[in-house]
This record gives C-alpha cells, structure tokens and sequence, in this order.
C-alpha cells in the first residue's frame, strides 16, 4: 500500500472515528452522563489499533534486499 492512500485511510478512520464518539457522547449525555465511558474507551482503542494496523510494515517491503 502507498504513502498516499495510507494518508487517505487514516484520514477515513479519524472521521469514522469522530463520528462514532460524537454519536456515543451524544447518547450517553441524553441519559444523563457527563462521560463516554468505557465504550468510549473501547472506541479509542480500535482507533490506535486501526491506525498501527494501516501503518505497519508488509513482510514484502522488507524482503526486497535479501540475499540468495
């Protein structure tokens, strides 16, 4: 996967995300909560974890420089 669509999928999962959180803070807020929570919690996590994953090196990358 290129620089450029890396950029461009984190750019969608930090919407995605924002979107998400907004909805959870909206909710939670209605029933009278002042807090997120731990689903809140959850939601970050999967955002770090999503963002490590679009950014971790392919095995392929890597491999180009081996020697035979």
């Amino acid at each position: 996967m290129g620089k450029a669509s890396k950029i461009i999928v984190t750019i969608v999962i930090i919407v995605a995300f924002i979107a998400i959180f907004g909805i959870i803070v909206g909710v939670r807020g209605d029933s009278g909560h002042s807090t997120p929570g731990i689903l809140g919690l959850i939601i970050v996590a999967g955002l770090i974890g999503a963002i490590r994953a679009v950014w971790k090196k392919d095995q392929n990358e890597d491999n180009h420089l081996d020697k035979q």
